[in-house]
């Protein structure tokens, strides 16, 4: 079992163009363990690999399109 809570909201940071990230946007997560970001044919995309949710392994990941 969890020993905490793995289902919460994760910030995606912006590069402000001078010399720090500000939070750009939160997506709901479980107990994401890692990110990876990709371009298609000028597509991009950001993928999380969700590991569990309260305990439960049988949680998909998700794939998202910037737009």
């Amino acid at each position: 079992s969890s020993a905490g809570n793995n289902d919460i909201n994760s910030v995606i940071y912006q590069w402000t163009g001078r010399t720090a990230f500000a939070p750009f946007q939160a997506v709901p997560t479980h107990g994401a363990y890692d990110w990876e970001s990709f371009s298609i044919n000028g597509n991009h995309y950001l993928a999380v690999a969700n590991i569990q949710s309260s305990g439960n392994y049988d949680i998909g990941s998700v794939i998202y399109q910037w737009t």
